[in-house]
């Protein structure tokens, strides 16, 4: 089967996993903000938020699968941006980071993301609202500390915050990314996408470690939801996928972070 096939198939599993999961949460209703309708959720949590990061993975990687099938290896990257973002602010959600509940950044983050866009969508250029965002480099730090069973927590928040700073040249085309898309023979710059080229198979690899990410994601979530029936569903979809693509690490996170070091 082609590895696109195959990720799609994956994908649309967990959608289903997910479909499955909102079923914990009432359905938004009928809002009206302005003079518009729109759909929102009456209760706001941390668990909701977890999921609808979800929601935004999974569509995020389904579309980077299509722009794979059609050789669009930079707006893969802007994509993989995307769900690099959900991963961690999913994961900054797993757990209470203050002293005796969630920290000052975890409300932070959860406030400013229900936040509407607009006070009054009928006027926006008047009624900007002012985001309230955490800095990334601030989460990162704080999942550093969740990872210290694997990795020293120095370590983690290192490889979060250069993996977030190289795919962010994808979303706002800096230099180095952009010559990317230049050679061939003649050479020049590809702008229909890179089919046969070695950009492609490069980024093979890179969606097969993001499909699996957002599979253990998906298994983080329903536990999170406290769904063990959808949990072990997908813990053995993770199995599956292992077994499949042979992607399952051999070594431990310290053992190859020493050996990059060494480079």
């Amino acid at each position: 089967m082609p590895l696109a096939e195959y990720l799609s198939l994956t994908l649309k599993q967990l959608e289903l996993y997910y479909h499955k999961m909102g079923t914990t949460f009432s359905p938004p209703i009928r809002a009206k903000i302005g003079n518009d309708i729109y759909l929102r959720h009456q209760q706001h949590s941390d668990l909701l938020l977890i999921y609808l990061k979800g929601v935004k993975l999974i569509s995020s990687l389904n579309a980077a699968v299509v722009l794979f099938r059609n050789g669009y290896a930079q707006e893969i990257g802007a994509l993989c941006r995307v769900a690099d973002d959900c991963f961690t602010d999913i994961l900054f959600f797993v757990k209470p980071l203050g002293e005796n509940g969630p920290s000052k950044d975890q409300t932070r983050m959860l406030e400013d993301f229900f936040r509407e866009e607009f006070k009054n969508p009928d006027n926006p250029l008047a009624s900007p609202q002012s985001r309230d965002n955490v800095p990334r480099p601030k989460i990162n730090a704080a999942l550093g500390k969740l990872f210290n069973d694997e990795l020293n927590p120095h370590d983690a928040q290192n490889v979060l915050n250069t993996t977030h700073k190289a795919f962010s040249g994808y979303v706002h085309g800096a230099y180095p990314h952009i010559m990317e898309m230049y050679g061939g023979n003649p050479p020049r710059f590809h702008m229909t996408g890179m089919l046969g080229t070695p950009r492609i198979v490069e980024w093979e690899s890179q969606l097969v470690t993001y499909v699996y990410r957002a599979i253990m994601t998906a298994e983080l979530v329903s536990r999170q939801l406290v769904l063990p029936e959808v949990e072990k569903s997908v813990r053995g979809l993770l199995v599956e996928y292992e077994t499949t693509l042979n992607c399952k690490p051999t070594e431990k996170a310290e053992t190859m972070m020493q050996r990059e070091k060494k480079k």
